[in-house]
């Protein structure tokens, strides 16, 4: 059997670099669907209204007529009703059920969208016997540097909330995941820059029933579905069911109005909460153009950036005519790059080096997304098989590793020679003997090439990047056969922006004062990123934080 970071003779296992691409085009015709559900106008005055920005009068903002009560069929009563059941949705009503409580999952979908690998936090049992519990003097300085990164735009006290509980909370899934037949084990990837430095090694979750690469199938899968199946036990969990609108009486939310498949509309009534776990709105373009800083539609070429978010928002929308307001924006995002260019010369489309390339993976989104085009190559040579590991011991993390290498598994040349056979298949990777044959396949001018690296492996001889401020370690000329050049992908995963909440998960108004009845969790809710989500030196933090808050909401509103 062959170790998880090592790939099978067939070729490539399917994983972060790859297997987006796959899942959205396997859900495409989903996404006209859920696209189409913006609000309609409303004319009624008593309707719940949009609490935004100054100045605006987009459509999404405006809340749809209320629907007319004739058309009510079934009032159903519950302690919590949940609206979205995917990781978060499910990790709050397993809590809340496991507290006593009567729990109604509603998820407009057949199925929930599952995607996801790692499952970031502090000091879960896996990691203290692993040797790898944080002291308090690292927790704090965590806190301190994770609000500086996000440009003090996060809550500090949600920060503190989620270090000082996201340990016990992996700690109820792992127990929940190894009855359900998976194996969690603590990923290798770590970054070790100490300007980009990550303080945990996140836990995955191979080996489960529903574990299959090949499908796209991680362990977020299987967490999703074990969860769901002790929602289903114990409770409601409903598909094809789709909220439509939340309803308030005396400022306080009472419940909400959903649609079936048959064209019905059902009153679910929650004497406990409303809770909005209903994912991201980075498929609404709308919102998307409104709310994010990039003009995302002017990156023509799917090879340098693609998004396949299938958010559009609706939980964001409900709440927002319910009173809430968003985070201070522009809104932030996940972008990953879905080719893995380490630490190698990046260069645009005029062969022009741009950036200091030891960077997060983030930065180099970010920094790529600025260029002309959008168009970004990163340039290596023959000495790759020992430059790549030998710079893991000063950097490394998300991008900069290979996917699902287990702590104390080796990094493998077979494994990265595979990837790179597929990436030269898939057309993101380009081969030459000569700079000549490089620029010719690339499209890139070939002086200006031949400039840039020459400065280069002038600047890495000496030891000493004048131009950048490149670490030493760091710097590697280009000048063995065969020449390298790596397309570099970003993309916008989910945004990661959100509505306003306390440390109860509480959705505020814009006075900073709760709603009454009205809950966030996972990326409908604000708190945790300011400019984007890898600022977080948590790797996993976006299911560690889904599982975490939604554990402790469930408990929290058993406490009513």
């Amino acid at each position: 059997m062959e170790k998880h970071g090592y790939i099978p003779s067939g070729g490539p296992q399917l994983n972060r670099r790859n297997f987006l691409h796959m899942a959205v085009a396997g859900l495409a015709g989903g996404t006209a669907l859920l696209a189409g559900c913006a609000p309609k106008q409303s004319s009624d005055p008593d309707a719940l209204s949009a609490t935004g920005e100054a100045g605006t009068k987009s459509s999404w903002r405006t809340a749809p007529e209320p629907i007319d009560e004739s058309l009510i069929t079934d009032t159903v009563e519950a302690d919590v009703v949940i609206i979205g059941g995917g990781i978060s949705g499910v990790s709050t009503g397993a809590a809340a059920i496991e507290n006593g409580l009567n729990v109604i999952v509603l998820e407009q979908n057949e199925e929930p969208r599952m995607m996801g690998f790692d499952f970031g936090g502090i000091n879960s049992t896996l990691a203290k016997e692993a040797g790898l519990e944080l002291s308090d003097e690292e927790i704090y300085q965590m806190v301190r540097d994770w609000t500086h990164m996000s440009a003090n735009r996060v809550r500090p006290d949600i920060i503190l909330n989620f270090v000082r509980e996201s340990g016990p909370a992996l700690d109820w899934v792992v127990e929940k995941a190894v009855n359900w037949g998976c194996r969690p084990v603590l990923a290798a990837m770590k970054s070790e820059s100490d300007t980009y430095y990550n303080y945990i090694r996140p836990i995955e979750f191979p080996d489960g029933p529903l574990y299959d690469p090949s499908k796209g199938q991680f362990g977020g899968n299987d967490i999703i579905t074990c969860l769901r199946k002790e929602v289903e036990a114990s409770g409601q969990y409903l598909t094809n069911t789709k909220a439509e609108q939340l309803e308030k009486e005396g400022g306080s939310v009472t419940g909400v109005i959903a649609s079936k498949g048959d064209g019905s509309y059902v009153r679910y009534k929650a004497s406990k909460g409303v809770v909005l776990a209903t994912g991201d709105f980075g498929a609404n373009e709308e919102m998307m153009e409104e709310l994010t800083e990039f003009d995302f539609a002017s990156y023509s070429n799917p090879l340098d950036y693609s998004n396949v978010s299938l958010g559009t928002g609706l939980g964001h929308r409900m709440g927002l005519w319910a009173g809430g307001v968003f985070q201070m924006g522009p809104q932030p995002l996940m972008l990953l790059p879905m080719t893995y260019p380490y630490f190698y010369l990046h260069v645009n489309n005029l062969a022009k080096r741009y950036c200091n390339e030891d960077c997060d993976s983030v930065n180099m989104c970010i920094n790529q997304l600025q260029q002309p085009n959008g168009t970004s190559w990163s340039i290596f040579d023959a000495k790759w098989r020992t430059e790549i590991p030998a710079s893991l011991e000063v950097s490394g993390g998300m991008s900069w590793d290979q996917d699902f290498r287990e702590l104390g598994t080796p990094w493998s040349v077979e494994n990265e020679e595979a990837w790179l056979q597929y990436e030269l298949e898939s057309g993101s990777l380009v081969m030459a003997d000569t700079l000549e044959e490089l620029a010719e396949k690339t499209e890139l001018p070939l002086e200006s090439l031949k400039e840039t690296i020459a400065r280069y492996n002038e600047l890495a001889e000496a030891g000493n990047d004048l131009d950048f401020g490149k670490r030493r370690e760091l710097m590697t000329t280009i000048a063995e056969p065969p020449f390298y050049a790596l397309r570099m992908l970003s993309e916008m995963c989910v945004t990661v922006g959100g509505l306003n909440v306390d440390v109860n998960h509480q959705i505020l108004d814009e006075n900073a004062n709760p709603i009454p009845g009205l809950y966030g969790v996972g990326n409908v809710a604000a708190g945790l990123f300011g400019v984007d989500y890898i600022e977080a030196p948590v790797p996993g933090i976006s299911l560690g934080r889904c599982v975490t808050f939604g554990k402790n909401l469930g408990e929290h509103l058993a406490t009513l």
